[in-house]
């Protein structure tokens, strides 16, 4: 896999995803035969970030792939991460789903959790990176957002209506773009962690409404857009911790071995 890194980012991006796709839909396989659902998924999707992480401590990539926590200096003028918190918590106006018990909860914090680190590791972290040194800021934002939210049409298979589908794409969109900004300006995907972790265990330990679903999606996705805004506002006066500016600059080098100067679109 290292060998692939260094041949090529966006085919080493392309590989674990693909990885990912084919662990979660393993493990919702065995679920469902064991009857447990959520059971073999939370366990498998856990191995493979533990096993994520190993692989980029043991090459000295976790920072450059930004899993480290950001620098205070930074916490500022990403509003101290507010809007992530408003928009993790929105789904709870839909109404909590009392017919979950205490394992049910349990598999959800524990899949939700392996889910979001993952996630946010592979499109913000792989993706953006890998687009971002091949063309730019401008285009790994928008092509990382893009396809983490085309990439949510999985879930038709996970029995969701045509209404839920659109909402998951287009909020996938959404908070994709703004996850990938605060990526640009903090250098660290923890806070984009943290708040796809709690976003995702709202969503499943609330009722399932399409209507209240709506209207929940319709806050976040403000929130996401006008978040999204203020940090390429941000950004553009040199906030960023990855480059001075958007218009010109260079990335940070890789460590060790892959030093390399790229322009930043």
């Amino acid at each position: 896999m290292y060998r692939l890194h260094r041949a090529s980012l966006i085919w080493h991006a392309v590989v674990w995803i693909a990885l990912y796709i084919v662990t979660d839909s393993v493990g919702r396989a065995v679920s469902e035969a064991a009857g447990l659902e959520h059971s073999a998924t939370a366990a498998a999707l856990l191995v493979l970030a533990a096993v994520a992480v190993f692989y980029l401590h043991r090459h000295h990539r976790l920072q450059f792939y930004g899993v480290t926590p950001p620098a205070g200096s930074r916490w500022k003028p990403a509003l101290y991460f507010v809007p992530l918190a408003l928009m993790a918590v929105v789904q709870y106006g839909k109404g909590l789903d009392l017919s979950l018990d205490a394992v049910d909860v349990l598999l959800i914090v524990l899949l939700m959790t392996a889910v979001g680190f993952l996630e946010e590791l592979i499109f913000r972290g792989f993706l953006y990176r890998a687009i971002r040194e091949r063309s730019g800021v401008v285009r790994a934002v928008l092509i990382s957002g893009i396809t983490f939210g085309i990439g949510h049409i999985v879930n038709l298979l996970n029995g969701y209506t045509g209404t839920q589908q659109v909402l998951q794409i287009v909020l996938g969109i959404g908070i994709g773009v703004a996850l990938a900004l605060l990526f640009e300006m903090t250098g660290s995907i923890l806070p984009g962690v943290v708040f796809h972790v709690l976003l995702n265990i709202s969503g499943n330990l609330s009722v399932d409404d399409e209507t209240r679903e709506l209207y929940a999606a319709s806050v976040i996705m403000v929130i996401a857009v006008a978040y999204a805004v203020w940090l390429w506002v941000r950004l553009r006066r040199g906030f960023g911790v990855q480059s001075s500016r958007l218009d010109g600059g260079v990335l940070e080098p890789e460590p060790a071995d892959e030093r390399r100067v790229v322009a930043v679109a």
